[in-house]
């Protein structure tokens, strides 16, 4: 359902041929979550931090999905690894990082509990973050509870004990699910985050599906079809 979406797919594409990169191979493996625009505008920013870094710059994704963040990360030099609890998202980041011809360490693991072994230089995810009923059960890689804030707030909690002193945090969510919510959370753990990047774009199918729920929850206008990807960069607030 979430991949029958003709204009997120034109937008994904247009911003991904922008990258200095081919446009990985990336196999749709059931269950998990396809490159979308929300995966191309934080493949995006991965590059962007990635260019000019040190050689072997760490990066850790989480909830990666399809893994294609990491691919990106890996073709730009970096030590990666990429963390999802579903077993087939494990099994798909392994496949695409070898048709890929890179090396992305793959690890199934509930991102409320794993931490890497080491700091690491950047840190990235695009969580589920589609805001759901209590009753919704099959919706794993996107939704995110009543307030689509379920899996963003753990990791925003976590985020600074996994970060080295300078590293840097980039996450990509919807503003329904409340872009100074997580600002403000990311304040309150020592971490200075602001917007870099956004793309507003109507409704994809699972969104425009719940938007009478969403409206009635206060979450959306009455009548309101679009909304607005962004992109959260934060560092240590002493690093500003």
């Amino acid at each position: 359902m979430i991949v029958d979406w003709a204009v997120g797919e034109e937008t994904t594409s247009r911003i991904l041929a922008e990258l200095p990169y081919p446009r990985p191979d990336v196999v749709d493996v059931r269950g998990v979550y396809p490159p979308s625009v929300d995966s191309a505008l934080l493949c995006r920013h991965v590059v962007g931090e990635l260019v000019g870094a040190p050689p072997n710059h760490s990066v850790v994704e989480l909830c990666a999905g399809s893994g294609i963040a990491s691919i990106y990360a890996a073709l730009a030099g970096a030590v990666v690894c990429a963390v999802d609890d579903r077993r087939d998202a494990v099994r798909a980041i392994a496949m695409n990082a070898a048709a890929n011809d890179v090396v992305v360490d793959s690890v199934q693991a509930d991102v409320r509990t794993w931490s890497p072994p080491e700091p690491v230089d950047l840190l990235v995810a695009n969580p589920p973050y589609v805001p759901a009923p209590h009753d919704t059960f099959d919706g794993h890689a996107w939704d995110a509870g009543p307030d689509g804030r379920a899996v963003l707030d753990v990791i925003v909690d976590r985020a600074a004990g996994i970060l080295g002193a300078e590293g840097v945090l980039l996450l990509v969510f919807s503003d329904i699910a409340g872009v100074a919510e997580v600002v403000d959370r990311l304040t309150m753990n020592g971490l200075s985050g602001s917007v870099v990047d956004e793309a507003r774009l109507e409704f994809g199918p699972v969104t425009r599906e719940r938007a009478g729920w969403l409206a009635e929850k206060g979450l959306i206008e009455p009548g309101q079809t679009d909304e607005r990807i962004v992109v959260v960069r934060a560092v240590r607030s002493a690093a500003r």
